[in-house]
């Protein structure tokens, strides 16, 4: 049975509603953040009529894009599971340096669940998406980010990577309360 593209990103919605994850998909694409709508269009200039490879996104097609970038690879499907391949300086600043790491090595249990789920849902849906979501990780809940999640193909005809890259802002009121 093939899942209409909307109904994934529906039960994504509701499900990170359900689990009172500060998670949204967003399949409209009107990204905030100049940035993230620029490596758009290099993801879309690169893909032509079908979802772009891994190789296709060299440091010199991302060299503007390089220290918001990370490009995951799903290393097994069934439990999913992904390898930071690349990550931005700008990315690893704010979270942690995590390439070449598994993310179930470095991302709590719980989290683990919300960040897999994105990343499946990119995959599932062979096509890019924007996620807006709180930042719960590393005690940066003060955080609101921006994520452009699109997928790549990897050696195979079937996407296995994922290109993301993120944008931080400060969702906290001048006296430092988080709203």
């Amino acid at each position: 049975m093939t899942i209409a593209p909307l109904a994934r990103v529906d039960a994504y919605n509701n499900w990170a509603r359900a689990q009172n994850w500060p998670s949204l998909c967003d399949t409209s694409l009107a990204f905030e953040a100049d940035i993230l709508a620029d490596l758009l269009a290099v993801w879309r200039r690169e893909a032509g009529l079908t979802i772009p490879r891994r190789s296709a996104m060299s440091a010199r097609t991302l060299k503007p894009h390089l220290g918001n970038v990370a490009i995951l690879e799903r290393t097994a499907k069934s439990p999913a599971r992904y390898q930071m391949r690349l990550m931005g300086t700008r990315l690893a600043h704010m979270v942690g340096d995590l390439q070449g790491r598994y993310l179930d090595e470095v991302v709590p249990p719980d989290l683990l669940v919300r960040w897999h789920a994105a990343l499946d849902l990119t995959l599932a849906e062979g096509r890019p998406l924007r996620f807006t979501n709180r930042v719960d990780f590393r005690g940066l809940n003060f955080l609101q980010a921006e994520l452009l999640l699109a997928p790549l193909l990897g050696t195979g005809d079937l996407p296995s990577m994922v290109l993301g890259a993120a944008v931080f802002k400060s969702h906290a009121t001048p006296t430092g309360d988080a709203v």
